[in-house]
């Protein structure tokens, strides 16, 4: 039961049950009032002195970030009412329903990022995340590289980026500016230019970008076997949890945008320069 699970609680220099407390005198609301209130986090002296339409400011910690549990939903992409009610209906603790996740399949596909494989959901309120979790899906989706699309902070691209400014199609900006500019990733940028000596603007004419280029497509992620990957999909994750064949997290382009099979494909190249190979790490697994 859950006041067993709780113990004896302590306020005011006493030490006592749920039970006990919820008949004390100086408690303003009734038990199962009392039981919520605690199990939402609020201070003991609180939880029992305050009247029930007086309430505090709910703050909650995990892995060293403190937000309301208002700011928790907004992060996490779970609805505030479903948090709300995983405590204080369901009796789980916040940090079991934080990691529940949001509800639906879009946020349980696993990501791949900084050597770990873990749910999108997860990404989303891991410390290096700056961003919430339905920002991370977008970008995702929109072609971002899974490690720059869960530490880029959402702000005016013309505020970001403190590194060595390069200059190319009249524009200044830094190298990670410029990864989410054109939707590169910057692994990708840095290997062209220095594999090849590359200035930043023939790099992106030789990997097929120029400012006319057409928006990015936005691609559907989508979890499936091995055996169903097809010809231009990018795999963003793998596990084997709860499944006996290793499930895949990937990014695959609209059906007009999938190689043909049988078709040789190859970077655009810019008059004489060699052609690029993006790296393997930078470029992602491709079928």
């Amino acid at each position: 039961m859950w006041e067993l699970a709780r113990g004896q609680i302590s306020a005011f220099g006493e030490a006592k049950p749920l039970a006990s407390w919820a008949e004390d005198p100086r408690c303003a609301v009734n038990r199962e009032a009392l039981r919520t209130r605690l199990a939402l986090g609020w201070l003991p002296e609180d939880a029992i002195t305050r009247q029930r339409h007086d309430k505090p400011v709910l703050e909650h910690t995990f892995q060293e970030r403190t937000l309301t549990l208002r700011g928790w939903a907004d992060q996490s992409g779970i609805k505030y009412h479903t948090l709300y009610n995983r405590i204080a209906k369901f009796g789980m603790t916040f940090e079991e329903a934080l990691l529940k996740g949001a509800d639906g399949p879009d946020f349980t596909m696993y990501i791949t990022a900084f050597g770990e494989t873990k749910p999108l959901c997860h990404w989303g309120v891991d410390p290096r995340a700056n961003c919430s979790t339905t920002t991370i899906r977008r970008r995702l989706t929109q072609g971002w590289d899974p490690e720059q699309a869960i530490v880029e902070e959402p702000q005016n691209r013309s505020t970001l980026g403190t590194g060595i400014p390069h200059r190319a199609y009249g524009l200044s900006m830094g190298l990670e500016d410029w990864a989410r500019h054109t939707q590169i990733p910057v692994g990708t940028l840095r290997y062209a230019m220095d594999q090849h000596e590359l200035p930043l603007e023939s790099a992106l004419h030789a990997l097929g970008w120029s400012p006319q280029s057409e928006p990015a497509a936005v691609h559907d992620l989508i979890t499936i076997t091995a055996d169903q990957l097809l010809p231009g999909d990018r795999v963003l994750g793998i596990t084997t949890e709860g499944s006996p064949a290793p499930v895949l997290t990937v990014r695959r382009p609209p059906a007009d945008q999938r190689p043909q099979p049988g078709v040789p494909t190859s970077l655009p190249s810019a008059q004489a320069l060699p052609r690029l190979a993006r790296p393997s790490s930078a470029a992602g697994l491709r079928r």
